[in-house]
């Protein structure tokens, strides 16, 4: 129910940690650094109609309502402690965090900057940077239209263990509020059921590979301890923020990516055979891990799935004794979102743009019939979230330089010392080329040793932008005095 930093690795008491710094956890809402506990995620979008109203109600009806990461962090422990003793019963644990357009916090704060271009000039702008579907005019022509066409000026995210919890929250902060906002969208995401829980809908294991976080976090195997400046202003890097009430609050993205997972599948299947080897192997090459988690960088030949799940060795290994992409291929989705030690030193080259996830799956199980077609019938994929303090530089480096550049990683050779052309992430990459085609080097796995030349070539998306919204998370104390004064 919580992303990777769990009761194994979150420190009790992290103003005591020598040399760390003090996070103030009590201002930090809840899901930015450590993530609402969650089965069920409903995401209310709305607009604000009456200013003075919502200020009010805000203040005296909502701000205490919040849930802190002090309150996540405490959950955490009562959780494991509810499992050890045997009990699963499913516990409400209701969250609700909110964050605002740039429009929003114009209405609530006049004139205020910032200073994060992106986030000013909002998703939809930024959509065409990113190689979204555009139409003529630039805008996103993938999106649901009661998105793309809905004034946003914040959100709440409600999450907890049933739906009837976090319904009955979604009424109780809508009510309160009154004529004061208008909901402008509204979707519910849940964790999907059974042996599939903690895995998107293509099927990995989800939220593995998360950064630690100095002061909070006693990182795993393999997982880099990170400044939290990266993540929440007023700390290490981002020690004196551009306003001074933006202390403790953060940046969010939130992508509706649509998933056609039966076109994947029948696509994998299919490229299988024509490439003559296991599809569970290419696929697994695709991603960078096997479907339980496990990374191909340590059992590239076939599955673990006692490692896949196990935080203390999933993410045990980097990429600097595989450049020959014999173990994980140059342009896997895990090497191109976060190419450990292929860019070096790593403190320069790979951790000032690492984010911290926090989605959910949203929609229906694939049905039999849409598996008898291999065509998709019912929306279904992730509402992504990610929290940085430069959606520039963080979120949107990863997405534009990474995973939609070909030529990343830069320099990388094929064992006869001829150029590599890597391609786009195979997953989430978005291709500028005619009809969105990208190609993937060397698929077929050269492991332990060969030198068998090959190209995927996938012609079409199968991870589909249908929304984006750039929001800032504010801190308990901004939500109750500059933003509501």
């Amino acid at each position: 129910m919580s992303n990777e930093l769990t009761p194994q690795n979150i420190k009790e008491a992290p103003e005591a940690v020598a040399g760390g710094p003090v996070l103030e956890l009590d201002e930090i809402q809840g899901d930015v650094l450590l993530g609402l506990q969650k089965l069920f995620e409903r995401f209310v979008f709305f607009e604000i109609k009456d200013v003075k109203t919502f200020k009010a109600a805000l203040r005296r009806k909502v701000a205490h309502r919040i849930t802190t990461s002090r309150t996540v962090q405490l959950r955490e422990f009562q959780l494991r402690d509810h499992k050890n003793q045997g009990n699963k019963t499913i516990l409400p644990n209701v969250g609700l965090n909110l964050g605002f357009t740039n429009s929003g916090i114009l209405k609530l704060v006049p004139g205020a900057d910032l200073k994060d271009p992106s986030y000013a000039a909002g998703a939809k702008a930024q959509a065409a940077s990113l190689n979204d579907p555009v139409d003529a005019q630039k805008n996103p022509s993938t999106w649901v239209p009661q998105f793309l066409n809905a004034n946003i000026d914040g959100v709440f995210l409600i999450t907890g263990g049933t739906q009837a919890a976090v319904d009955m929250e979604a009424v109780t902060v809508l009510a309160v509020l009154g004529a004061s906002v208008a909901v402008s969208f509204d979707e519910t995401g849940n964790v999907r059921p059974g042996p599939e829980k903690g895995h998107e809908h293509f099927g990995w294991l989800d939220g593995v590979s998360q950064p630690g976080i100095n002061g909070l976090s006693n990182p795993f195997p393999g997982q880099r301890l990170l400044d939290p400046g990266l993540f929440v202003f007023g700390y290490g890097t981002t020690g004196n923020p551009p306003l001074v009430w933006m202390k403790n609050g953060s940046f969010m993205v939130f992508r509706r990516l649509k998933q056609l997972v039966p076109e994947f599948d029948t696509f994998i299947l299919n490229q299988g055979q024509t490439l003559g080897m296991d599809p569970v192997l290419l696929a697994a090459r695709l991603v960078g891990r096997w479907q339980s988690g496990a990374p191909v960088a340590l059992t590239p030949a076939q599955d673990d799935s006692t490692m896949g799940p196990d935080p203390q060795r999933n993410n045990n290994f980097d990429f600097a004794d595989d450049q020959a992409q014999r173990r994980c291929p140059f342009g896997a989705h895990i090497r191109k979102t976060n190419p450990r030690e292929d860019l070096v030193p790593q403190e320069k080259g790979v951790d000032p743009h690492r984010i911290i996830r926090a989605g959910i799956p949203f929609g229906p199980e694939v049905s039999s019939a849409e598996e008898t077609a291999g065509a998709t019938q019912q929306d279904r994929g992730l509402l992504f979230v990610c929290y940085q303090t430069s959606i520039p530089n963080q979120f949107e480096f990863v997405q534009s330089k990474w995973a939609n550049n070909p030529g990343f990683i830069f320099g990388k050779k094929h064992p006869d010392g001829t150029p590599v052309n890597v391609g786009i992430d195979p997953i989430i990459g978005q291709s500028n080329a005619p009809n969105h085609v990208r190609t993937t080097d060397e698929p077929v796995s050269n492991y332990p040793t060969g030198n068998v030349r090959s190209t995927l070539n996938e012609p079409q998306d199968f991870v589909v932008p249908t929304a984006a919204g750039y929001f800032f998370v504010p801190s308990i104390e901004a939500v109750e005095s500059e933003l509501s004064s």
